[in-house]
C-alpha cells in the first residue's frame, strides 16, 4: 500500500506513534495525540559499501527503495528495498490488543521486530555487488528537549527517553511552531526501547542501537525484537463529576505498573503470549469476507479510536475512562460515543456501562417539561469538569442515550445499569415527549443537533424529521427499558406515543420516494443555535431535500430485534434515494441540498441500517470513503481518521470506529439477551457468494472460543465454534444451528 500517515496507539494508557512518512518524522508522546512532538526516528540497515539506508521517519540518511506499508488491525509493517545489494529490508510495529484483558490491552509499551531478507529483483535494477550474507541494522532517535541515551551491559541494550510532556492540548499542524501558554504544567515521562537479541552495540552518537544479523530466506531468519515502553506517574486528568470538588485521575496501568522498570519487565515477561493472543485476533479479521477498502478503514479507525482513549484511576481506586473527540479534544461527546458504540459492543460492553453511568453526572433539569436533558460532552482537553461545548442539543443528546442504553441492556443481558437509572429514563422521555409542543408527532424545541456544519434544514429547523424518527425510536426505547424494570404504567404511557407519533410522521414526512427534511420549512423564529441571531431568510432551503439521516436512530434497535418505527419498505425506497441523490466522489453528503458536507461516520452507519433492512450496498461505497482518508493523508496532508470532508475537520477523530459495523451489518447479527421466552441470537447473510464472519460479540475472549459464521460455495450456512443456538433468519423450516 501507498505511504501515509498512520497512528499506532495504545487502549486508554495515551502512548501513541503517529507516523509521517511525508514529513519524514514520527509524532510520539506517552501522553499521545495533541501533546505529541516530532522524533527523528532513523531505523534501517547499513549497505556493504558503507551506506546507510532507511525507512522515511528520518532526515538523516538515504531513502531506502519503493517505501511502502501493510496494515493489519493490530500493527503495521514498513518495508523498503535496496536495490544495490537486493535485499528486504522490513520494520513491524505491534501495539497488543485482545478484548476484555485489561492487563494486556492497558500496557504501555510497542512490541517492534526488524528483518532483512534476499530479494530476487527490485525494479530491474543492476545491482552495485552481490547479496551480502550478514547485515547491520540500527535504530537511532532524536527529539527535541528529550534526554536520550543508549547503553549496553552484558546480553542486554537498551535506549533511555526522559522529559516532560505538557498537559495542554495542542491541536497545531505544524508541531515546530511555539507552544500554546502552558496552563497546567508538565509532567516527567520515561520511556525505554529494550532490545531482546544479544550483541547489540551502541550506536556512534550515543543514542541508538546496532546489530549485525544475518541474511536469510523470509519466515526462516532471525528478527531483531525489541520493547518500546513508556511511564507517566503523575495525575493527568482533572474530574469533577458531581460539582462537588475536583479530582485528579493517573492512568491506569500506574496501579500495578508503578515506573518504566515494572512497564518493560511485565511486556517482556508477557511478550509471547500477548503477542500470540492478538495476532489471533488479527487472523479472525483477515479471514473476514471484508473487501480491502473495508479492511483499510477498520484497520485505520480503530488505532484512531484507540489513540483518543483514557482509561484511569483516582486515588480511591475508583476508575475512569473517556474518549476525547480528536482534534475536537472534548471529553466522550455522547453523539459522537452513539457511532463509536458499534466498537464497544463487539469488543467491549463494560467500557460503554462505565461511560453510561458517567454521563448520567451531567443530566440538566428541564424545568417547563419538568423532565431533564444530557449535555454534549463531559469536558474539553484534560479538565473533565462539565460541558465544554458551545450549546446544547436535548433531543439529540437523550435520543443517543436511550438508543445506547437499550442496546447495551438487550446485547448483553445486564439489567443493573438501566435499574440503577430508570428514574433517569423516565426524566429524559419526559423531555422528549415535551418537544412535540403542538402534537404534531415533530418536535419543535430543543432541536438543535449533532450536524452542525450543516445547513438549517438538517441542523436547527423546526419539525426535523430526523429527529422525530430518532424520538420516537427513543420513546420506544425508554418504555422498552422501563418495563423490563418493572415501570409497566410509565412504559405503556411512552410506548402509546411512540405508536401514535410514528403513524403521524408516515403521514406528514413521506413525498413519493424519501422523507424530507423538514415539514415546517418557515424560518420565522429559528435561530442559528451558536449566534442566537434569526435566520435572514423566510423559507429555509433544503427543506424537502433527500437526506442520509433519516433512519439514523433505527440502526440500534436493529440489532436487538426491533422492527423499525417506519414502514420497512418506505424506509428501503428512503435510504437508496437518499444515497443516489446525495453521492459525491467521497461519498454521501447530509442532504442532496449540501451534497459536499461529508461526514464517513454517517455514511457507515446509514450502510449498516441498510444491511440490516436487507439491503446490498455496492463495493464503491467503502472505496470512496477509503479515497477521502487516503487523499487526506498523503502529500503534505497529515489528517489521520479524518471523518469530514473540506468544510470541516474532524482529524485524528475517534468515530470511523463506526467501520467495526461491517463485522455485525453484513451477517445481519441480531443478539437479544432478553427476549420473551429466552435469549435469542439470530444472523441472515446473504447465500449468493461465499463467506465468513466471526460473531466477535458471541465470542468466550478467556478461553479463545470464537464462532463463525460461514457461507459455503452452495449457500449453506453453518457456524463454526461452541456456540448457543443461533437461528438463521430466512431459512424455511426457522432452523436453530450450533
Amino acid at each position: 500500500m501507498q505511504l501515509m500517515t498512520w497512528t499506532v496507539a495504545r487502549l486508554g494508557s495515551r502512548f501513541s506513534l503517529l507516523f509521517e512518512p511525508h514529513h519524514g518524522r514520527v509524532r510520539h508522546s506517552a501522553l499521545g495525540r495533541f501533546l505529541d512532538r516530532p522524533m527523528d526516528l532513523m531505523v534501517g540497515l547499513i549497505e556493504p559499501d558503507g551506506t546507510e539506508r532507511v525507512l522515511p521517519f528520518t532526515q538523516r540518511g538515504e531513502l531506502l527503495s519503493n517505501c511502502e506499508q501493510f496494515e493489519r488491525f493490530n500493527s503495521i509493517t514498513y518495508r523498503g528495498f535496496s536495490e544495490k545489494y537486493q535485499l528486504r529490508f522490513e520494520f513491524n510495529i505491534h501495539s497488543v490488543f485482545y478484548p476484555r484483558d485489561e492487563a494486556l490491552c492497558t500496557m504501555p509499551a510497542f512490541y517492534l521486530e526488524m528483518r532483512v531478507y534476499p530479494s530476487r529483483r527490485v525494479r530491474l535494477h543492476e545491482p552495485s555487488g552481490e547479496t551480502p550474507k550478514r547485515v547491520t541494522l540500527f535504530l537511532r532517535l532524536r527529539r527535541d528537549e528529550t534526554e536520550i541515551s543508549a547503553s549496553a551491559q552484558g546480553k542486554s541494550a537498551q535506549i533511555d527517553l526522559a522529559y516532560r510532556a505538557t498537559l495542554v492540548p495542542d491541536t497545531r499542524e505544524d508541531p515546530t511552531l511555539p507552544l500554546p501558554v502552558d496552563e497546567h504544567g508538565s509532567v516527567p515521562v520515561r520511556e525505554r526501547i529494550v532490545s531482546l537479541n544479544e550483541g547489540c552495540e551502541i550506536d556512534d552518537d550515543g543514542m541508538g542501537l546496532k546489530l549485525e544479523l544475518p541474511v536469510t530466506e523470509q519466515d526462516k531468519g532471525i528478527k531483531w525484537r525489541l520493547v518500546w515502553g513508556a511511564h507517566c506517574a503523575e495525575p493527568i486528568l482533572t474530574v469533577n463529576q458531581n460539582g462537588d470538588g475536583t479530582r485528579r485521575a493517573r492512568l491506569r496501568y500506574t496501579s500495578k505498573l508503578p515506573d518504566i522498570d515494572a512497564v518493560i519487565a511485565d511486556a517482556v515477561e508477557h511478550r509471547d503470549d500477548r503477542l500470540i493472543h492478538s495476532r489471533r485476533l488479527e487472523r479472525l479479521l483477515d479471514e473476514a469476507s471484508l473487501t480491502m477498502t473495508q479492511r483499510h478503514l477498520i484497520n485505520q479507525s480503530a488505532q484512531s479510536f484507540l489513540a483518543n482513549t483514557f482509561w484511569c484511576v483516582f486515588d480511591d481506586g475508583q476508575d475512569w475512562f473517556s474518549v476525547w473527540e480528536g482534534s475536537s479534544l472534548f471529553q466522550s461527546t455522547l453523539d459522537v460515543e452513539y457511532n463509536v458504540a458499534l466498537w464497544y459492543l463487539t469488543f467491549w460492553p463494560d467500557l460503554l456501562a462505565k461511560q453510561l453511568r458517567q454521563w448520567a453526572h451531567v443530566e440538566h433539569g428541564d424545568e417547563p417539561s419538568g423532565g431533564s436533558f444530557l449535555r454534549h460532552d463531559l469536558g474539553k482537553g484534560v479538565d473533565v469538569t462539565g460541558q465544554a461545548y458551545d450549546h446544547d442539543m436535548p433531543i439529540e443528546e437523550n435520543t443517543d442515550y436511550l438508543l445506547l442504553l437499550q442496546a447495551y441492556t438487550h446485547w448483553t443481558g445486564d439489567l443493573l445499569v438501566a435499574t440503577e437509572l430508570a428514574d433517569l429514563i423516565d426524566r429524559l422521555a419526559k423531555y422528549l415527549l415535551w418537544t412535540d409542543r403542538d402534537g404534531s408527532g415533530f418536535p419543535s424545541a430543543g432541536v438543535a443537533n449533532t450536524i452542525d456544519d450543516g445547513g438549517a434544514a438538517v441542523q436547527v429547523a423546526r419539525k426535523q424529521t430526523y429527529l422525530a424518527v430518532k424520538r420516537v425510536a427513543a420513546l420506544a426505547a425508554a418504555a422498552d427499558l422501563l418495563e423490563l424494570v418493572g415501570w409497566h404504567d410509565v412504559a405503556r404511557s411512552y410506548a402509546d406515543s411512540a405508536e401514535v407519533d410514528s403513524r403521524k410522521i408516515e403521514s406528514a414526512a413521506w413525498l413519493g420516494d424519501h422523507y424530507m427534511v423538514c415539514i415546517d420549512s418557515s424560518a420565522a423564529g429559528v435561530t442559528d443555535a451558536r449566534t442566537g441571531e434569526q435566520l435572514a431568510v423566510e423559507q429555509i432551503p433544503g427543506w424537502d431535500a433527500y437526506s442520509i439521516y433519516t433512519g439514523n436512530g433505527l440502526l440500534l434497535p436493529a440489532m436487538i430485534g426491533r422492527p423499525p418505527v417506519l414502514d420497512p419498505q418506505r424506509l428501503s425506497v428512503d435510504v437508496y434515494t437518499a444515497m443516489r441523490e446525495t453521492l459525491r466522489p467521497y461519498g454521501c453528503g447530509h442532504s442532496s441540498f449540501e451534497p459536499e458536507n461529508i461526514w464517513i461516520s454517517q455514511n457507515l452507519w446509514r450502510d449498516h441500517l441498510g444491511l440490516y433492512l436487507g439491503m446490498d450496498w455496492p463495493p464503491f461505497l467503502a472505496q470512496r470513503y477509503w479515497d477521502m482518508q487516503v487523499m487526506s493523508n498523503t502529500h503534505r496532508q497529515s489528517l489521520g481518521y479524518v471523518d469530514t470532508y473540506i468544510n470541516n475537520k474532524l482529524s485524528f477523530y475517534p468515530r470511523g470506529v463506526a467501520s467495526v459495523g461491517y463485522l455485525l451489518a453484513s451477517p445481519r447479527l441480531v443478539i437479544d439477551r432478553l427476549a420473551p421466552g429466552g435469549e435469542r441470537v439470530s444472523i441472515e447473510p446473504t447465500t449468493t457468494l461465499p463467506q465468513r464472519w466471526p460473531l466477535l460479540p458471541l465470542a468466550d475472549w478467556p478461553a479463545g472460543r470464537v464462532p463463525v459464521c460461514v457461507v459455503d460455495e452452495c449457500g449453506n450456512i453453518r457456524i463454526e465454534g461452541e456456540i448457543d443456538p443461533i437461528i438463521v433468519r430466512g431459512a424455511e423450516d426457522g432452523d436453530l444451528i450450533g
